[in-house]
């Protein structure tokens, strides 16, 4: 029981407090995220993380299928458990 109450005053606090803050901060905090989102370095570093990403993905696509022969047997072993 104690754990429902903390969490619903969390929420209750959580919701006052982001009531109080009101529109003017939620547009504020949005103008922030829009010209950070279009800042050409995070652009650039955004870029990176994606192509990054895209090589790990091939990398172990390429990995499975060379391990795998393109089946799958739904163990990592070969053996059922």
């Amino acid at each position: 029981m104690s754990f429902k109450l903390t969490l619903a005053l969390g929420f209750a606090l959580g919701y006052v407090l982001g009531s109080k803050a009101g529109r003017q901060r939620y547009e504020q905090i949005m103008r922030t995220a829009r010209k950070l989102k279009d800042n050409p370095s995070v652009q650039g570093a955004a870029g990176m993380l994606q192509a990054q990403a895209d090589n790990a993905v091939g990398a172990v696509k390429d990995k499975l299928g060379s391990d795998n022969s393109g089946s799958f047997s739904g163990t990592s072993n070969g053996h059922r458990r």
